[in-house]
């Protein structure tokens, strides 16, 4: 099963929607999705042409082909790994479709029949679209959801947390997260000054309204965003206790596992983090050192399906759980939903395209009615390979300017 083609195309929503697609001499081509990052189309037409002419079934060596060849010696980290999971997710849809088999049972097969979604409701309004910088863009499509909403610097209120846990609850989720780290005014001072007693409070009145309005049966989580020095993300930590969470997601930078594992130390709240890092050896560190409740591995830049699956039972063998994070289309979500589905210390995938207006119409799965999410649950069925096929029809509308169509 020789790789014959390889191609790439990008779809302009909340964030890039990067897509690898990978053909065999078999007539069967399988997607896969990359995590966004400046500059990669390019490097996908720097790495596809040395696959063309291996054998697609290869698809752990060739991911690991990639890694090595991405450097000298191989790189650690960086973007590098964004391309190769969107990479490694085609090979596994591809040799999926290729033999009549669904991408969950080459991982070790499945432990559930569905995947739990957590819906990320950001700071109470979630529509908003950004560039691979981290710019705010406004796309057509996104210029047309805003008409007649209130400006982003209205959004960080009480009232808006609690409207929208409630309208979650109401859609079905009954696990959802919001940002507290955007109620504190971006000086980039963060990391070096205390918080003030206003910003605390402000975001315990935030948490309370969405506890209130999700209720106490819903699992409430929170993120920081990497945004505060340890001392400050221990008073956060202990100001919110009363609201039972879930998580405290990412308190301080990934640069020091440390810093995480004196918060996660002191018990107050479940901490998670994981999403900036690559393959096991990225995770090694925090996991062998306990340093927090629940690893986050991104299963579109981690290095792949089979290695987030590897990450995922590391953590198993220290009493860490699964929970990864997941921001991309429902491509990558069914991916990453493939891996969940396999694991014993799972907890709840991410989703975070609840207001990208045509984030369900990207994909069909033939086998499954209605949309991805379901009463806040993705179905897992035995269809070959991803079990779904971008909608290119719905897709090509949306397409990023300035990038090529699979072509």
């Amino acid at each position: 099963m020789k790789i014959t083609r390889c191609n790439t195309a990008v779809v302009e929503a909340n964030y890039d929607y990067t897509y690898v697609r990978i053909f065999a001499d078999n007539g069967v081509y399988g997607t896969g999705e990359c995590f966004f990052a400046p500059g990669l189309s390019a490097a996908l037409r720097e790495m596809l042409p040395l696959l063309i002419g291996k054998d697609a079934r290869e698809v752990d060596r060739l991911a690991r082909f990639l890694w090595r060849k991405g450097s000298g010696a191989g790189a650690v980290a960086g973007y590098l790994y964004n391309a190769i999971s969107g990479i490694e997710a085609a090979l596994w849809d591809l040799v999926g479709k290729s033999f009549e088999v669904p991408c969950w049972q080459f991982l070790g097969g499945k432990v559930r029949d569905e995947v739990r979604i957590y819906v990320d409701c950001h700071a109470g309004d979630n529509t908003e679209s950004w560039g691979t910088m981290l710019e705010e863009r406004e796309p057509a499509w996104l210029k047309a959801a805003l008409a007649g909403k209130p400006q982003h610097e209205e959004r960080y209120e009480p009232e808006m947390y609690f409207n929208r846990a409630k309208q979650m609850v109401a859609a079905g989720y009954d696990a959802m997260k919001f940002d507290i780290d955007s109620i504190v005014v971006l000086t980039g001072e963060e990391l070096n000054r205390p918080l003030t007693r206003a910003e605390i409070d402000k975001m315990v009145a935030c948490v309370a309204a969405a506890r209130e309005g999700a209720g106490d049966a819903v699992d409430l989580s929170v993120d920081c965003h990497w945004r505060f020095a340890p001392t400050e993300a221990i008073r956060i930590a202990r100001a919110l206790e009363p609201y039972n969470l879930m998580w405290l997601e990412d308190p301080c930078p990934p640069e020091n596992f440390r810093d995480v594992g004196e918060i996660r130390a002191l018990g107050i709240v479940p901490i998670l983090t994981g999403e900036n890092l690559n393959r096991r050896h990225g995770f090694w560190d925090l996991v062998v050192n306990r340093c927090c409740d629940l690893v986050a591995p991104d299963i579109q830049k981690c290095g792949g399906m089979l290695e987030a699956v590897r990450i995922g039972e590391l953590a198993e063998m220290q009493g860490i759980r699964f929970a990864p994070h997941n921001i991309s289309s429902p491509l990558g979500t069914m991916a990453s939903a493939h891996v969940c589905a396999t694991m014993s210390n799972f907890v709840a995938l991410e989703f975070h395209g609840s207001d990208v207006p045509f984030w369900n119409d990207l994909i069909t799965r033939p086998d499954v009615k209605g949309p991805v999410i379901q009463k806040g649950r993705i179905p897992l069925t035995d269809a070959p390979g991803l079990g779904c096929e971008l909608n290119e029809e719905v897709a090509r509308k949306y397409a990023k300017p300035g990038e090529t169509w699979f072509a």
